[in-house]
């Protein structure tokens, strides 16, 4: 039975398959609790999709996939910010616009192109057959996010919470607010080798979600969130062995798990400790 758990490890495509997964659901853990904070939910889900056409214009031209990726999700941030600022439509109807614009562009380029784009990996990810040149790729891209991400932490806390506060203190509010961007931009073509486009959201906003439930320190939540992330990457990663089963659906299988426990039992956010609260605070009503 041990020599079965063991397995995995004995196969190096799947050793690498496990560590890759850990580092990059380690970094969208640490990001997904910015994104908790400051309500960035759906554009986790837009840059996820607005990176379909980067990539399938790299495999077009043949170059790395991440450079395409990573410039596709800077332009739609970009377009996003443009929009938003130019005009008066609603945040959550400009990102609908440019997602689905960027993403349509991207099938378009795919039928026009169907033997040089894997619209597969795209969408579903690839983890186990990720090459070496990729492996430092998504390697690079988490571990400067997470190296970023612990330097500037607090400066980005704050920007989030209250920009107007940030700029009374001196801190380059727009310039910051870039920088998440970039991260996020940056995190999201790192989990597309993970998970793929259809399940990037989930890896960027469930475990700060689920650690949002958990505690009500910024620093405490962020460490959870990381944690979590980092750990049902590396399980889910494992599982998808021994259940034969995409990687991307049993990380994010995982997770989904990880918050429905704590929506329920969060001993002061969860289900049941609200309706012990409403329990304690009603009262029977007078006899007349």
């Amino acid at each position: 039975m041990i020599a079965d758990l063991l397995t995995p490890f004995h196969y190096d495509y799947l050793l690498k398959a496990i560590w890759v997964s850990a580092l990059v659901g380690g970094a969208c853990g640490f990001l997904s609790a910015f994104v908790t904070l400051k309500g960035w939910s759906l554009m986790g889900d837009a840059l996820s999709h607005a990176v379909v056409p980067g990539v399938a214009v790299s495999y077009i031209l043949g170059l790395p996939f991440v450079l395409g990726a990573f410039v596709a999700a800077l332009l739609a941030s970009g377009a996003m910010v443009l929009v938003r600022a130019r005009s008066r439509i609603r945040e959550d109807a400009t990102i609908g616009i440019v997602f689905t614009s960027f993403f349509a562009l991207g099938l378009v380029l795919i039928s026009r192109f169907p033997s040089k784009v894997d619209l597969k990996m795209i969408l579903f990810g690839n983890i186990l057959g990720i090459s070496g040149s990729d492996v430092i790729q998504v390697a690079a891209i988490s571990a400067l996010t997470l190296l970023v991400l612990g330097l500037k932490w607090r400066d980005l806390m704050l920007v989030s919470f209250d920009p107007a506060q940030a700029r009374t203190l001196g801190l380059p509010a727009a310039w910051l607010q870039w920088l998440l961007l970039a991260l996020l931009s940056a995190t999201a073509v790192a989990a597309l080798q993970a998970v793929g486009a259809c399940l990037v959201v989930a890896m960027l906003v469930t475990p700060g979600a689920t650690a949002y439930l958990l505690t009500d320190r910024f620093g405490r939540l962020i460490w959870l969130s990381t944690a979590m992330g980092a750990f049902t990457s590396w399980l889910g990663a494992y599982l998808s062995y021994h259940f034969n089963g995409a990687t991307g659906g049993c990380i994010v299988v995982l997770q989904t798990l990880l918050f429905l426990v704590a929506f329920t039992f969060a001993p002061k956010h969860g289900w049941l400790a609200a309706r012990r609260r409403v329990k304690q605070d009603w009262t029977p009503p007078l006899d007349t």
